[in-house]
């Protein structure tokens, strides 16, 4: 199903999304995470695609900028599926962004550690996963379009700013959908050691210096890999070797 649909999507894009999944289709919403998660039961796979947010937030409820140039969208998910990768899924949700971002626009983003997507070394996109009961929302903010961005978000880039020409959306949502239900299925199979693979290639911040803030404590020193459950093994400065499953990272070099 779709509702109001703005005059922008195309009646094919909507048709294929929809031969896929469930589409709903906002003019303007505070949150599709919020929106989807609120969805009744039972859970089917949604995305909720909003032509703006006006409380999109990542993680720690910082607020996400977005304007009608950007691309916003949830994907939910059942997660009570066995095998599901409830762990893994953010930055399997990156991993999927990336390769859509690749090949819709010839750009070639990578994963900062654990859910941002990079440029160089700015900020493309970002992802927040939220679950309520069996549904997971993965929601998705990428900067499409815009040809600047207030002076407060200097590390944020766009795919215009960087390729230097305007891209579709709709053709990089659905890329993104279908690389995301890729993944997800792979994944579900068993085959999560070629997704580590693939996560490690699309990394930033393998065998590079970091800093990474967590809750407790910054830790600064060499990201030497990943392991199965998607944390990072880090070589501390004094030589100390510690797994992180969560924090802020930053690359020093």
């Amino acid at each position: 199903m779709a509702e109001q649909n703005p005059s922008e999507l195309s009646g094919p894009t909507l048709s294929r999304l929809a031969s896929r999944c469930r589409v709903v289709v906002l003019d303007q919403v505070p949150s599709t995470n919020d929106f989807a998660l609120g969805l009744r039961d039972p859970v089917e796979p949604t995305v909720v695609l909003a032509r703006r947010q006006t409380k999109g937030r990542g993680r720690f409820r910082r607020a996400w900028y977005s304007d009608d140039t950007s691309l916003c969208f949830t994907l939910l998910l059942d997660r009570s599926q066995s095998g599901f990768p409830n762990v893994l899924l953010p930055q399997l949700a990156g991993l999927a962004l990336c390769r859509a971002v690749k090949a819709t626009t010839g750009a070639e983003p990578l994963i900062r550690w654990p859910n941002d997507v990079m440029l160089g070394e700015r900020k493309l996109a970002g992802i927040l996963c939220e679950a309520r009961g069996s549904a997971v929302a993965v929601g998705c903010g990428v900067n499409v379009n815009q040809p600047s961005f207030p002076d407060s978000l200097p590390e944020a880039v766009s795919l215009f700013i960087a390729t230097g020409r305007a891209h579709d959306r709709l053709a990089l949502l659905e890329a993104c959908v279908s690389e995301m239900f890729a993944v997800i299925d792979q994944a579900t199979q068993g085959n999560t050691a070629g997704l580590l693979t693939a996560l490690k290639q699309y990394s930033c911040i393998l065998h590079r210096r970091v800093e990474v803030k967590t809750l407790l404590r910054t830790h600064v020193g060499t990201c030497l890999d990943l392991d199965s459950e998607g944390r990072i093994v880090l070589r501390t400065d004094p030589g100390r070797l510690v797994m992180l499953s969560a924090g802020q990272v930053r690359r020093l070099r």
